[in-house]
């Protein structure tokens, strides 16, 4: 199954594509140092095959072992788990768009109600500008995003069918979160 057929219609890459939610504005924390360590040898942005072709983005089945997780954390130290490799089925990537680098991921219907379940559980619900949501890739943090009332309700509306938009301010980074992601 492609991630298009999850309702991204029109702008695969755009934040606010429909049936997509995007975690767009966010602060980024990455720098040099955070991610030095990181970096894929994968095509560039926009797929790129190995004989020099423009593929377009990649989709692929998501490895559930991959090290990467979003925890909601509280102002009030609250600290959940949101997702992490094992509650996605595909990831697609990687896209350049106004200066930054996305990456898509797909949840299972079983893992939107898991999701919005852990959103719910959390408070992220009643609250949403009291909590960020912190991405790491091999326990370094990636992004981070504040939450607000206008992403929740997206989130938590019948017409999100489990598709994110995951930003990153640096190409390698996008990468590297696609390359591990992916099962290959």
């Amino acid at each position: 199954m492609d991630i298009s057929r999850r309702g991204v219609l029109g702008g695969l890459g755009a934040a606010c594509a429909v049936g997509a939610v995007g975690f767009a504005g966010a602060a980024t924390v990455t720098d040099g140092e955070a991610v030095g360590g990181l970096g894929g040898d994968g095509p560039g942005p926009t797929g790129g095959g190995s004989d020099g072709a423009d593929d377009g983005p990649e989709s692929a089945a998501v490895d559930p072992d991959a090290p990467f997780e979003a925890r909601l954390t509280g102002a009030d130290g609250a600290d959940a788990l949101l997702f992490d490799a094992s509650d996605l089925d595909r990831v697609k990537g990687v896209f350049a768009e106004e200066g930054e680098y996305l990456v898509q991921v797909v949840l299972p219907d079983a893992g939107v109600e898991t999701f919005r379940t852990r959103l719910d559980e959390a408070g992220a619900t009643d609250d949403p500008a009291a909590f960020v949501v912190s991405m790491t890739l091999d326990g370094t943090e990636v992004r981070r995003v504040e939450l607000d009332g206008e992403t929740v309700d997206a989130l938590t509306g019948s017409d999100w069918e489990g598709v994110l938009t995951l930003p990153f301010g640096e190409e390698r980074v996008a990468r590297s979160v696609y390359d591990r992601l992916a099962d290959s």
